[in-house]
């Protein structure tokens, strides 16, 4: 073989490689999953797993098939595959579009819609636009979560200044009527803040001196009875930055189950936030920044 002949076939096999690259995504890891669990399980998706795909296919406005992914849980702790000391509650990988989840996160609707966002992203990075700006409040994003995505655009200086209470903050329950025959009992309280202005906002938010501001807050609470309530840090700066006319959301995920009181993290699966409500008459507040909207009165059945 000439020299020549040589350099074409090295040139054209780190082409090829080159295109394995890109076509797996260098930012997804190796071309081969990585080791499961021990314990690992397959394990059938729940029915409300169809909602939840749709809900992170319509913020993303990406598509594919839920049937292809397989899905495992293990009853130990998840290390992050791409960087070994980071724990996670469930990790996406690409070769056979694989999904771990931790067993006790198997139905935590935000941890489950943020993998499921991986899947249609191709991608194990966080890429900004996904999941923080299209996707963000649909998906759970962490800390680190934030930090991988980066920090949003610089701001317009002329940037108008606004208070939450300039803003439209409104509340709508799914399904409409909850049933614990419905979807297995889940449901989604969703808040929605919308820009009223032609132009884009920044939001003031209220915050403690030395600790970040609080945005999304809920209040959900039997009538008469007790209730479960919470609210989110503004961990990502962007999150006070609304372009023209543009609404931003936060789902909060929820479980029509036979228990004596609303609860929140005991049950099974629903992960350490999880909140477990029994059939009732319920009051649904929501609040960003501390400007309500109109308190819901829903009914969830047996």
């Amino acid at each position: 073989m000439t020299r020549t002949a040589i350099a074409m076939k090295s040139t054209t096999h780190r082409f090829c490689l080159a295109i394995l690259a890109f076509a797996g995504g260098l930012s997804c890891g190796q071309l081969t999953d990585p080791p499961l669990p021990i314990d690992a399980e397959l394990f059938v998706p729940p029915p409300v797993y169809a909602r939840w795909w749709e809900m992170v296919e319509s913020c993303s406005g990406l598509h594919g098939p839920l049937d292809q992914i397989q899905w495992y849980a293990t009853a130990g702790a998840l290390r992050d595959p791409q960087h070994g000391d980071e724990p996670v509650l469930g990790y996406w990988s690409l070769a056979s579009n694989r999904i771990v989840l931790v067993r006790d996160d198997t139905v935590d609707g935000r941890t489950v819609r943020h993998e499921m966002l991986h899947a249609l992203v191709r991608a194990q990075g966080h890429p900004r636009s996904a999941f923080l700006e299209n996707c963000g409040g649909v998906v759970s994003c962490s800390p680190g979560c934030v930090r991988d995505a980066g920090s949003p655009a610089p701001l317009d200086s002329s940037t108008p200044i606004v208070a939450p209470s300039d803003l439209e903050v409104t509340s709508a329950v799914s399904p409409a009527s909850p049933s614990s025959m419905i979807d297995g009992g889940f449901g989604t309280f969703t808040i929605s803040v919308h820009n009223p202005f032609q132009h884009p906002v920044l939001v003031v938010l209220p915050n403690s001196p030395g600790s970040l501001a609080t945005s999304y807050r809920f209040t959900i609470r039997e009538i008469p009875g007790g209730g479960v309530s919470s609210g989110d840090l503004a961990l990502d700066p962007g999150l006070a930055y609304f372009s023209a006319g543009q609404t931003k959301r936060d789902v909060i995920d929820f479980l029509v189950v036979a228990i004596a009181s609303p609860s929140v993290g005991a049950i099974q699966g629903l992960g350490p936030d999880g909140i477990a409500l029994p059939p009732g008459t319920y009051s649904f507040r929501a609040d960003f920044g501390g400007h309500s909207a109109p308190d819901l009165s829903v009914v969830l059945n047996p």
